[in-house]
């Protein structure tokens, strides 16, 4: 066995890449690289019980070259007793439909057809010819482009437990050294030599000039580098995914929602959160950028409660009663709008409470008891603010309960004065979301109460107090009917 066969075997048995007995799709181009691929697997197909598929693409940018390449490929299939299966892609229209660059498109329509082969095969692994001086390239250019550790790490020698890489530690050089040596035939593409593209630019120009000014190893140093950087991306990987698990809460159903718990999050490392946050995103369907990233983490940590952020498709991130939500309040599409709305429905209400008793305010979600008491009971501020006692002389029923209107104004007890209601809110970190389902309670005089929070200082008890109203809010479900926690529970 040719000892360029024996290293690619060891490599493959050493890394687990491809085990006894699996079925394999070999995608070939007809280049020298999955040429000798093709060869060296058919070589060791016996030894390590393999079954190949040949699947071989014509992206169709390229006629004039693309049948000699398929006819290639068929042949060396047909010499070497194997399958092959081939298919013309159209790269331009996909490219031209979808917005994306012709490299983007003709990739995702390749490992689209790759797939079906494998399915249609029951093949557990694709092999791909990628190598040592792609692994070089290919993290220049996700350097170029703007990348994070796991970018810079490289491609995988297995990615997705599904595609598999053995040429990706061996140079160019050496392959086509062995493709001389066994004069195995290969196709060459002329649009690797097109600068139009930034990975052949990198190839031609980039990678030459750093190699004869800056470091002639300077492939070696890439590679090395994205070593070091993937066993780090791995444990870091492992680390985000548990605190993943600790501070986010997802709920199914439509629409979805994910939230963070801010305190636990916050306690993460600067790296773990930007993970957390990127991983939030993509289970919500949102691929961020690095300045969305930096948005979100001011958001979760400096940011107003109750501000929030518009990022694609309509979602919406906010930040509200000790946690940052996703959701998309109006489902998945281009959506503008108040960017505070974390899906509740917006309720106006109106009732009037002609005497004391109970009411139940379906709008709010709650039921408002009022009830006249000839003294205040023991204990009576500790109750405050989930029972607000009043001045019930300084009270004159019929009372209204209503939602939050612009311009309300009221006397905060305790207060130099009077204010904006919604500056009262802003005071108390109310959500924006949230303010109109929290009840002001009003006589024919004004402001009565903002019930769950605060009565106004013209109700207030006194020395002259006789009777006493009592005002006390019961939730349906405390965090399911739109009050904050301090509105629910005074804290």
């Amino acid at each position: 066995m040719h000892f360029f066969i024996k290293k690619i075997e060891k490599i493959i048995r050493s890394q687990g890449l491809i085990v006894a007995g699996e079925r394999c799709v070999v995608a070939v181009s007809g280049g020298p690289d999955s040429m000798a691929l093709l060869h060296a697997l058919a070589q060791l197909a016996s030894g390590l019980d393999l079954f190949l598929v040949v699947a071989h693409v014509d992206h169709g940018l390229r006629p004039e070259e693309a049948e000699a390449e398929a006819r290639l490929v068929q042949e060396a299939a047909q010499t070497l007793g194997l399958v092959c299966e081939c298919a013309r892609v159209e790269v331009a229209a996909c490219a031209r439909e979808q917005g994306l660059s012709r490299e983007h498109a003709a990739r995702d329509l390749r490992y689209g057809f790759l797939q079906e082969v494998a399915a249609r095969h029951r093949a557990t692994k694709i092999a791909v010819a990628h190598t040592a001086d792609d692994q070089a390239e290919e993290i220049l250019l996700r350097l170029v482009r703007g990348t994070g550790r796991a970018g810079l790490a490289g491609m995988a020698r297995l990615r997705d437990g599904l595609v598999v890489r053995p040429f990706l530690g061996i140079a160019k050089e050496e392959i086509l050294h062995y493709l001389a040596e066994k004069n195995i035939p290969y196709c060459l593409d002329s649009s690797n030599r097109q600068r139009i593209y930034l990975r052949n630019r990198i190839r031609l120009d980039l990678l030459p000039y750093l190699q004869e000014h800056f470091n002639p190893n300077i492939g070696n140093s890439l590679r090395e580098t994205a070593a070091i950087l993937g066993g780090e991306e791995e444990l870091l990987a492992q680390m985000a995914a548990q605190a993943f698990a600790q501070v986010v809460k997802e709920t199914q159903g439509e629409p979805a929602r994910l939230c963070l718990q801010r305190a636990d999050f916050l306690c993460q490392p600067l790296a773990i959160q930007r993970r957390i946050l990127e991983a939030a995103c993509w289970r919500m369907g949102c691929r961020p950028t690095f300045k969305q990233i930096a948005q979100l983490l001011a958001l979760a940590e400096t940011g107003a409660e109750g501000a929030g952020l518009h990022l694609a498709q309509g979602l919406r991130v906010v930040k509200a009663e000790g946690q940052v939500c996703f959701c998309y309040p109006q489902g998945r599409r281009a959506a503008r709008g108040n960017l505070l709305d974390t899906g509740m429905e917006e309720v106006s209400f109106a009732r009037e409470l002609p005497c004391p008793g109970e009411y139940w305010l379906e709008p709010a979600g709650v039921m408002i008891s009022l009830r006249l008491l000839e003294a205040l009971p023991e204990g009576w501020q500790a109750q405050a603010p989930e029972i607000l006692y009043c001045d019930a002389g300084k009270v004159s029923f019929p009372l209204t309960v209503r939602s939050f209107r612009a311009g309300d104004r009221f006397w905060p007890l305790g207060a130099p004065g009077r204010k904006k209601v919604g500056d009262f809110f802003t005071d108390q970190k109310i959500p924006a979301a949230q303010r109109k389902r929290i009840p002001l309670l009003l006589d024919q005089e004004g402001l009565v109460a903002i019930l769950g929070l605060r009565p106004d200082q013209r109700a207030a008890i006194g020395p002259e107090t006789g009777m006493i109203l009592a005002v006390s809010l019961h939730p349906l479900a405390t965090g399911e009917n739109g009050f904050t926690g301090k509105a629910g529970h005074g804290k």
